[in-house]
């Protein structure tokens, strides 16, 4: 495997490059567009070049995933690359410079949506699968492209684990970015609330009508100045924290609302978990109405993985090798398919991947110069993490 950005040729970058720009071109949005186009844009590639992928499917047979295997032959760990393949809506067109679906090469950048969350990626991780078929220590590497991430579904990866014999060892995901290599993050309590009144007419003299939407409002007026009880937690220095995202109710201008819903999502760090949120959740939601509903909705918890993994290890040593600098490690607050495997015991990382400017914006881009050490640094961390004892 590579382990030097000077000895990759011009031809690799090309070919990276010519790739990513044909999967910006297929438009795979995650609330408007099937992922099975860009799916199969990927596997026929992979299928190209000598690999042999298979397409995953979700319970209800819609394809979520493309996966590829190289196998040693030797018995040892298992490493799985996964990047997003699916990407967030690309908006108004009138707001781009560009088509956000032509995938343009220009000023040393790639144009488009999802150019570099996270075709790009998707791109890199091809060649990688593409450079390992041509020996790998020990075990075995899995590559996957998941089409089911923006939706927060993670259809993908859910597919991949029901597929694969055993959980992988150890994940890394190529989320754009090479600042750090993201060892962490928060969790998260997702809820409903569901506040009952009485319903009554408006203009109605007596006013004998319980406003539950108001009690939606006094509720997510006590998030907003609410101070958490968290211990503090070193690995996560900025806390846990709490937003109201939505609140519906009522029906018309005469009548006064007897429902009202409120989304809270909670996020949590190892010392403020799901047992601390769920009790600070409670007694704030009945210090507002005794008779609310909780309806739990999602819950996943925070998770790090220490600097003695192996994994962790491996891509520090090959991201300092291909991007001639120290890549520190660091934990972050949004939450991602980090917490899903977590919660199942696998390590995983967000490895450094692409620069890049207006991720889920108009005008998203890919910087082009950073490709090349992004892939010298998986065919490193790979060679690294799947090599003999």
């Amino acid at each position: 495997m590579l382990a030097n950005r000077h000895s990759v040729d011009q031809a690799v970058l090309d070919s990276i490059v010519r790739l990513a720009s044909r999967l910006v071109a297929v438009p795979s949005c995650s609330s408007h567009d099937s992922p099975e186009p860009v799916l199969r844009l990927a596997h026929d590639w992979l299928a190209d070049n000598g690999l042999r992928p298979r397409l995953l499917a979700d319970a209800s047979g819609k394809p979520v995933a493309v996966l590829v295997e190289v196998v040693s032959g030797v018995s040892g760990p298992v490493l799985c690359l996964d990047a997003c393949i699916d990407t967030a809506p690309a908006g108004d067109p009138d707001q781009w410079a560009d088509p956000p679906f032509g995938g343009a090469v220009r000023g040393g950048h790639l144009l488009g949506r999802g150019a570099a969350d996270s075709k790009t990626g998707v791109a890199i991780l091809a060649h990688v699968a593409r450079q390992a078929s041509n020996g790998i220590g020990v075990g075995t590497l899995h590559v996957l492209f998941d089409a089911d991430e923006h939706t927060g579904r993670f259809g993908g990866v859910r597919a991949y684990l029901e597929a694969v014999p055993q959980p992988p060892d150890a994940v890394s995901l190529g989320y754009p970015g090479n600042d750090c290599i993201v060892v962490g993050s928060r969790g998260f309590l997702r809820a409903k609330l569901h506040f009952a009144g009485t319903a009554a007419h408006s203009g109605e003299i007596e006013r004998s009508g319980i406003n539950a939407l108001t009690k939606a409002a006094a509720f997510a007026l006590k998030v907003a100045q609410a101070q958490l009880p968290a211990p503090p937690d070193a690995a996560f220095p900025f806390g846990p924290a709490a937003t109201v995202t939505r609140i519906e109710g009522g029906e018309g201008f005469s009548v006064v609302p007897d429902r009202a819903t409120c989304h809270i999502d909670i996020r949590l760090t190892r010392a403020f978990d799901e047992t601390n949120a769920t009790r600070w959740l409670a007694d704030t939601v009945y210090a507002v109405d005794p008779r609310a509903r909780i309806e739990t909705v999602d819950h996943w918890p925070a998770y790090l993985v220490g600097p003695g993994e192996r994994l962790v290890q491996s891509f520090t040593m090959a991201s300092e090798v291909a991007f001639g600098r120290r890549v520190p490690t660091d934990v972050c607050g949004p939450s991602n398919i980090g917490n899903l495997l977590a919660a199942r015991g696998i390590p995983t990382i967000c490895a450094p991947g692409v620069s890049f400017g207006n991720i889920h914006a108009a005008n998203e881009w890919a910087d082009i110069a950073s490709i090349v050490p992004v892939y010298v640094m998986y065919c490193e961390a790979v060679r690294r993490f799947l090599s003999r004892p």
